[in-house]
């Protein structure tokens, strides 16, 4: 009886030990020599719980810059707002953005697709929650910030949310959280390196 005991003892506590090991760990970028050295401007961009993907900038033109990774996933971002995403489960796109430089009301144009969606109205309002130091992720220097709330309403499917960016005395985002879909999934970017015209 007791070496039966002692058998199952054993043989659930490895089971317990071998299913905590096999859980995967959050995909974490490692600032790399390469990455220190490279000319290019990237990002480090997390959707939901998937795990940090460093993304390369495509183009900047109009305020607007494209980012991608591979071919995978390719996201337009605006002032740090995403405003068009190509490769996600739920892509979207907004028109219109005015930004938050002069934390005015303003209002654009939202659209979905899976499942799609005309485009509807989306309206913008933005407050300054507070202004701090952080460090940069590239070379942990640190630069002073602001902390700018985006509070967002859709009237005709009722969502609404908020975003953060933190924001540098020139207005650069270097670090954002948004929320991207009805279903709340979640954005993060925190900047490497900036672009420069």
């Amino acid at each position: 009886d007791s070496c039966i005991k002692l058998i199952t003892i054993m043989v659930l506590s490895s089971c317990t030990s071998i299913d905590y090991l096999s859980i995967p760990s959050k995909k974490v970028v490692a600032i790399s020599k390469e990455i220190i050295e490279s000319p290019y401007a990237m990002q480090i961009i997390e959707f939901g719980s998937g795990g940090e993907d460093i993304y390369l900038l495509s183009s900047s033109q109009d305020g607007i810059q494209t980012w991608f990774k591979g071919r995978e996933v390719i996201i337009s971002s605006k002032e740090g707002k995403i405003i068009k995403t190509i490769g996600l489960e739920n892509n979207f796109e907004i028109t219109s953005y005015k930004g938050f430089k002069e934390l005015k009301a303003s209002r654009g144009l939202i659209r979905f697709q899976n499942p799609d969606s005309n485009y509807m109205p989306i309206f913008f309002s933005y407050k300054l929650i507070k202004k701090g130091t952080m460090k940069k992720k590239i070379d942990q220097s640190n630069f002073n910030y602001r902390l700018i709330e985006e509070n967002f309403f859709v009237p005709q499917i009722g969502w609404k949310g908020k975003n953060f960016y933190w924001v540098d005395k020139e207005d650069y985002v270097w670090k954002t959280k948004q929320i991207i879909d009805p279903f709340g999934s979640k954005y993060r970017s925190t900047t490497l390196k900036k672009y420069s015209d």
